[in-house]
């Protein structure tokens, strides 16, 4: 296949433009990720948490009804809004990420992460939606730290 030199150039000057518009683009999506705030509630509104980027608490609120919650309750509390804002955070992450990067193999990924670290509603507090090898499994790193050695 002979290819002149116009069309080899025309070629690499649309590829490392083509990359420099997706390196924009993602460096929108990350700027847009690190402003999320997801709100979650329980109790009847009595505990508030806010999480942000990749649903890291930022902010716990409680209204004077918590004076009448036993400390139990109200640490329960805290946990299901926790809970609540943090299922809610994959969303915000797709809306982001589909409307400056689009669907690919990273976003893909990201979005995957994120589902699974933060499950929706409908799993049951104490689950582990995600799939677990067999103990014995030489790939299965999901018990150890990178800070332990793998111990």
């Amino acid at each position: 296949m002979d290819r002149s030199l116009s069309d080899i150039e025309r070629m690499v000057d649309d590829w490392e433009r083509n990359a420099a518009e997706k390196a924009a683009r993602y460096r929108a999506m990350s700027s847009e990720v690190q402003q999320v705030s997801v709100t979650g509630s329980a109790a009847d509104g009595a505990v508030v948490v806010t999480v942000g980027a990749n649903g890291i608490p930022t902010g716990v609120t409680m209204t004077a009804k918590v004076r009448q919650m036993e400390p139990e309750r109200i640490a329960a509390a805290v946990m299901e809004a926790m809970r609540q804002a943090q299922s809610r955070y994959p969303e915000r992450l797709a809306e982001i990420m589909s409307h400056t990067v689009g669907e690919d193999s990273t976003t893909r990924h990201l979005l995957a992460e994120a589902r699974a670290n933060f499950p929706g509603p409908e799993s049951a507090p104490g689950t582990d939606p995600r799939p677990r090898r067999a103990p014995d499994d030489p790939e299965d790193f999901s018990n150890n730290s990178f800070m332990d050695g793998g111990r």
